[in-house]
C-alpha cells in the first residue's frame, strides 16, 4: 500500500474544488447566454459564448486532476487511469487552457474596437469577429494535436500536460514519452505571455480614449456626449474586470514556473496558490458577468440583504423574480399602465442606450429637459454641437449600436422596463405591454 505525503493529496485534491467552481460558473454564462439570448445575435455574447466553452473545457480537466494519470504512478494520490486517459487530459487541458486566454484577448480586443475606434457592431462583426474566433480555436487546436504525435502528455504533478517520461528522463537520455515536452512548454508559455501582454496593451489604450472623453466630456452641455461618455467608462470598467481575471488566473502559474526554472525545483506554498487560482478563471469571469445585475438589483432594492441582490441578479431581467411581465403577461391593466409610465420616466434619465429619443431631445427647436434637471438652452446646445463636430468625426458615432450592445450587460442602472430595445433581449416587453394597453383602451 503506498503511503501519499499530505502535499500530495493538497496537490491532487485543491483543483477538484475550484475547478468545480469554475466549471459551474462557465456553465452558468453559457446557459444565460444559449437560453436568455436566442437568437445570439451580439458579437460580445458569441465571444463570451467560446471564453466559457474553453473554460469548461479546462475546469473538467481541473475537476479530475490526479484521476487520469497512470495508476502505480509514485507520489501521485488517487491515480487511477492509463497512459490512454492520461493522454486525453493532456489533449483537453491543452486545448483549454490555451483557447481560454486568447478567447480572452479577442474580448479585449472587441471592447477596444468599440471604446476606443467607435467600430459598430456590423463592422465588428464583418471585419474582427472571424478572426476572434478562428485564432483561439485554431492556435489551442494545432498546438494540442501536436501534442499527440510526439507522445507529450504524461504526467506533470497533480494533472497530465507536456511532460517527460520518466521523469527526469532527459539527464540520461532514456526518455520513452515526451521527449521535446520542454520546448512545447515553452511555446505554450510564450502564447500566454503574449496574450496577456496583448491585453494589457489594450486596455491601456481603451484606459487612454475613455481620460480623453471625459476631459471633453467635462467641457460640453451635450447630454448625448456625456451619455456615450458615460457609456465607455462603465463598458471600460467590466473590459477592466475581465482582464484582471485573467492577471489573476495567471499569476501564480507563471510565478511557479519561473522559480522552477531559476531554481530547479518546485516549492509547494507555490503549487498550492496555482491550484488554487488558476482553475477559477470561469468563476471569477462569471461574477463579473452578473455585476451589473447585481448592482442594479442593488440600487433597486436597497433595503434588501447582498444574498437576495445576488439571488435576484442570477436571473435575467423579464424573469418573473424581477417584476417585469413577459410576452402574454396577465397583468392588470391599471399596473401595465404604472409599468410603462415607470418605464419611460426612468428611460429618460437612466437608460443608456435609448439614443434615438436623445437625439430628438436636443434636435432644433427644443430643449433638453427630463424631471427637473437642468436644460440646455438651444444656442448651448447648437454651440456644444459646434465644438463637437471634429471630436465626432475622430470617435465614428456609428459605433454607438455596439456600445449599446455591451452596455446591456454593463449598466447597472439601466431601467425594468425599457422605453425602445433594438437587441430584443428582454422579448420586447415594453412595446408588447404598450400595445396591448392600447388595444384595450381602444375596446373599453
Amino acid at each position: 500500500m503506498h503511503h501519499y505525503s499530505p502535499q500530495s493529496k493538497t496537490l491532487a485534491l485543491l483543483p477538484k474544488f475550484t475547478g468545480f467552481m469554475s466549471f459551474l460558473g462557465s456553465t452558468f454564462i453559457f446557459q444565460d447566454i444559449i437560453f436568455q439570448k436566442k437568437p445570439i445575435h451580439r458579437v460580445y455574447h458569441r465571444i463570451m459564448l467560446g471564453l466559457s466553452i474553453s473554460d469548461a473545457i479546462a475546469s473538467v480537466v481541473n475537476i479530475l486532476s490526479t484521476w487520469p494519470i497512470p495508476a502505480g504512478t509514485q507520489w501521485v494520490y488517487l491515480a487511477s487511469g492509463t497512459t490512454g486517459t492520461c493522454t486525453a487530459q493532456g489533449f483537453f487541458n491543452e486545448l483549454g487552457n490555451l483557447a481560454t486566454p486568447l478567447y480572452n484577448a479577442s474580448l479585449c480586443v472587441y471592447y477596444a474596437l468599440v471604446i476606443r475606434d467607435g467600430w459598430s457592431e456590423d463592422q465588428i462583426r464583418k471585419k474582427a469577429e472571424p478572426f476572434m474566433h478562428t485564432i483561439p480555436t485554431v492556435v489551442a487546436a494545432l498546438i494540442a494535436l501536436l501534442g499527440l504525435p510526439f507522445k507529450l502528455y504524461n504526467n506533470s504533478g497533480w494533472l497530465c500536460w507536456f511532460a517527460e517520461y520518466p521523469s527526469n528522463c532527459k539527464e540520461n537520455g532514456n526518455c520513452v514519452r515526451g521527449e521535446h515536452s520542454e520546448i512545447f512548454r515553452w511555446v505554450h508559455y510564450v502564447i500566454i505571455w503574449s496574450a496577456i501582454a496583448f491585453v494589457s496593451v489594450q486596455m491601456y489604450s481603451i484606459y487612454r480614449k475613455v481620460r480623453e472623453q471625459e476631459g471633453f466630456v467635462a467641457q460640453q452641455f451635450d447630454a448625448e456626449t456625456t451619455r456615450r461618455g458615460t457609456k465607455a467608462k462603465k463598458v471600460a470598467v467590466q473590459a477592466a474586470l475581465f482582464v484582471g481575471a485573467l492577471y489573476m488566473t495567471w499569476f501564480f502559474t507563471t510565478v511557479t514556473r519561473i522559480y522552477q526554472n531559476v531554481t530547479g525545483h518546485n516549492e509547494f506554498a507555490l503549487l498550492v496558490l496555482m491550484a488554487i487560482f488558476f482553475p477559477l478563471q470561469g468563476f471569477f469571469n462569471a461574477l463579473i458577468y452578473i455585476r451589473p445585475r447585481y448592482l442594479r438589483c442593488r440600487s433597486r432594492n436597497p433595503g434588501k440583504s447582498w444574498r437576495y441582490w445576488f439571488y435576484v441578479a442570477l436571473h435575467r431581467n423579464g424573469h418573473p423574480i424581477h417584476g417585469t411581465p413577459t410576452r402574454g403577461s396577465s397583468l392588470p391593466i391599471e399596473n401595465r399602465r404604472d409599468m410603462m409610465a415607470d418605464g419611460r420616466r426612468r428611460s429618460s434619465t437612466a437608460s443608456f442606450y435609448s439614443t434615438g429619443n436623445s437625439k430628438r431631445r436636443l434636435s432644433a427647436g427644443s430643449n433638453y429637459s427630463s424631471d427637473g434637471e437642468a436644460s440646455c438652452s438651444v444656442a448651448d446646445t447648437v454651440n456644444a454641437r459646434a465644438d463637437e463636430s471634429e471630436f465626432r468625426k475622430n470617435n465614428k458615432s456609428k459605433g454607438e449600436d455596439a456600445l449599446d450592445a455591451v452596455t446591456e450587460d454593463c449598466d447597472e442602472d439601466a431601467p425594468q422596463v425599457n422605453e425602445s430595445d433594438d437587441s430584443a433581449d428582454d422579448d420586447g416587453t415594453a412595446d408588447d405591454v404598450e400595445m396591448t394597453v392600447a388595444q384595450e383602451d381602444r375596446e373599453d
